[in-house]
């Protein structure tokens, strides 16, 4: 991780100390401080018989044994209870979040990189004493504003199995002090961080408004079309804006062109999102939707809404009536079978049972079969960079051949290695990489699941790429190779001999030059020679490192398909586990209803929970 503004934490002097104009009192003009006709609004709501249904209806999630919407009812609570606006910056990572973020609070104190960096939900919110908090399920540590508490912070988190907590961040900055706003910067829903979607759906539940952060080089990808449609749209947030950031990476003359493409796809969207942009003098004709200074006033314009109170009970309201719809259908079925003549209940009892189980196994094999899609996907992906991988690792050991004086010796030591290490560095690559797919495949599948059964299931912790199978010592193919280093030596020692001779033979008879030269030219005779054989040395080895490796990669290959190919399956098995699970609560609930059908008591109990609901949920 790092810091843009490094220099922020080497400033010893606090916000509230300084005495010139500072960008902290600029801010102060761009916050609301100059608008004198916004008034006060209350933030939080509360009203007394809206607060009575919603606690009876708790009272009927508890006799249904609804820990699900227990849950759910808590958070719309903890909404309405808020006296601050929060504002839920969400997308996907690299899209500029953290650095939007900072902007808006007129620092860089989060950290900011091209790869994850926020891995738990940061909120940033006002105060004259500044500080960063890690709030995990085993207590609360606060740090010091400094970019070692980052640091700190990570290696605090390292510690825990969990990825549940947040940070809290305060921030001595009138923009979130004077509007009682608070910021909340989430881990990207595509980061390979475990939790991360959850994360971001949870704040999406409770805030006022979502900030969608677009980056220009790749904006409106399917997968934010998906996300904005099915995460931020479907949980009803009443304000929300797109902002285009990383327009600066885009050529000058398509800047324009690419604004108008996004602006099109969310008017196609028919949900009134409005577009801005990160930075300004980007785009002509966007100048009053470019900046930070922009994002601040659309933001603190919905604050000082009138109807801001309104849009929070009408959001409320439709979660209340999800979850008292949820909770009429099986009264409502229990209902239908105490209906039925005496003769036909037990058999309208087994028919709902099938029915249910029918419905249920046809969604349970759609998502196996989805599971197993996502899964082969992975095989694909394993194939196109372990090929590539490959031929790299050949260029790069052929070449280093070509240099060597000696193919047996290298052959033997070196080669070896070489490839240890190249198989070591692609086991790395290959876990680090599936991981995180499962990971986010895990989470898609958990989403759905929480949708339609009220429950999730833990991902697998099994290692994909075996690390004895990529630290194995190399097998290589045995080749009978001559030690070119002791044959030269052996070549020279004779040529040496020779031209010694040479000399002493010719100098007795008068010719030592000519004898002298025969040594010569037998030494350089020789070491053509050894030079071919060492040239013949080398393209055999070639020929077998090109037909060696491929068999060497596939292996390795086939074991990592086998394990993750395993993984899935039993996270599959898993999941119908659960789903399995949830049949029988709802047949145990079809039988108790049977049996208890000739008692007209528990009729009209049903009958009277079942009119509670309907009118809690209008």
């Amino acid at each position: 991780m790092f810091l843009k503004n490094k220099n922020f934490f080497d400033d010893p002097a606090p916000l509230k100390e300084r005495t010139e104009k500072t960008d902290v009192q600029e801010e102060n003009a761009s916050s609301g401080k100059e608008q004198k006709d916004w008034e006060d609004v209350n933030l939080s709501f509360y009203d007394e018989a809206f607060m009575a249904r919603l606690q009876k209806l708790e009272g009927y999630c508890r006799e249904a044994g609804r820990k699900d919407l227990l849950e759910q009812l808590a958070s719309i609570r903890a909404y309405l209870a808020s006296e601050k606006f929060s504002v839920a910056v969400v997308g996907e990572f690299n899209r500029g979040k953290s650095t939007l973020v900072n902007r808006l609070i007129g620092r860089d104190i989060i950290p900011t990189s091209d790869i994850p960096t926020t891995s738990l939900p940061i909120y940033v919110s006002g105060g004259e004493q500044e500080s960063i908090t890690l709030k995990t399920v085993n207590g609360q540590k606060r740090y010091p504003v400094a970019e070692k508490s980052w640091e700190a912070i990570e290696e605090e988190k390292k510690k825990l199995r969990e990825t549940k907590g947040a940070i809290l961040l305060k921030r001595n900055c009138s923009l979130l002090m004077e509007n009682d706003l608070e910021l909340v910067d989430t881990p990207g829903v595509n980061s390979q961080i475990r939790g991360d979607l959850s994360m971001a759906e949870q704040a999406l539940s409770g805030c006022d408004c979502a900030i969608l952060p677009m980056a220009a080089i790749a904006a409106f990808s399917e997968s934010e079309k998906l996300f904005l449609q099915e995460r931020i749209l479907m949980k009803k947030v009443p304000r929300i804006m797109v902002v285009l950031t990383k327009l600066d990476l885009v050529e000058e003359k398509q800047r324009l062109s690419v604004v108008e493409s996004v602006q099109r796809k969310l008017e196609a969207m028919e949900a009134e999102i409005p577009l801005y942009l990160s930075a300004e003098n980007m785009a002509e004709g966007w100048e009053e939707r470019s900046g930070t200074e922009a994002i601040r006033k659309q933001i603190l314009a919905w604050l000082h809404e009138s109807s801001h109170i309104q849009l929070k009970k009408e959001r409320a309201s439709q979660e209340i009536k999800a979850v008292s719809a949820d909770l009429a259908t099986v009264y409502q079925c229990q209902l239908d079978i105490i209906a039925e003549k005496e003769e036909k209940r037990k058999e309208t009892a087994e028919q709902s049972k099938q029915k249910l189980l029918r419905s249920a196994q046809i969604q349970w094999d759609a998502l196996e079969t989805d599971m197993l899609n996502r899964c082969n996907q992975n095989f694909e992906w394993i194939r196109s960079m372990t090929e590539e991988r490959q031929q790299d690792v050949i260029e790069k050991l052929t070449l280093e051949l070509t240099h060597v004086a000696n193919p047996k010796d290298w052959w033997e030591k070196d080669y070896p290695y070489r490839m240890k290490m190249e198989m070591i560095s692609l086991g790395n690559i290959l876990e680090n990489n599936l991981q995180g797919f499962y990971t986010r495949d895990v989470n898609w599948l958990n989403h759905l699941l929480e949708e339609k059964y009220g429950s999730a299931i833990p991902p697998q912790n099994q290692r994909i790429a075996e690390k004895g199978v990529f630290r194995a010592p190399m097998v290589q193919q045995a080749v009978e190779l001559e030690d070119m280093k002791r044959s030269r030596l052996i070549s020279r020692v004779g040529t040496g001999v020779a031209t010694v001779g040479g000399y002493l033979v010719g100098g007795l008879i008068g010719l030592s030059p000519i004898g002298m030269a025969v040594g010569i030219g037998g030494g350089i005779i020789s070491e053509v020679f050894m030079n071919k054989r060492v040239e013949s040395q080398k393209r055999e080895l070639t020929r077998i490192i090109r037909e060696e490796l491929p068999g060497v990669f596939s292996g390795s290959i086939e074991t990592v398909e086998r394990n993750i190919r395993e993984v899935y399956i039993s996270t599959i098995r898993t999941m119908k586990r659960t789903c399995s699970d949830w049949v029988k609560v709802k047949c145990d609930a079809i039988d108790a209803a049977q049996k208890q059908a000739d008692d007209p008591k528990r009729e009209e109990a049903i009958r009277q929970k079942l009119a509670e609901l309907r009118g809690i949920g209008i």
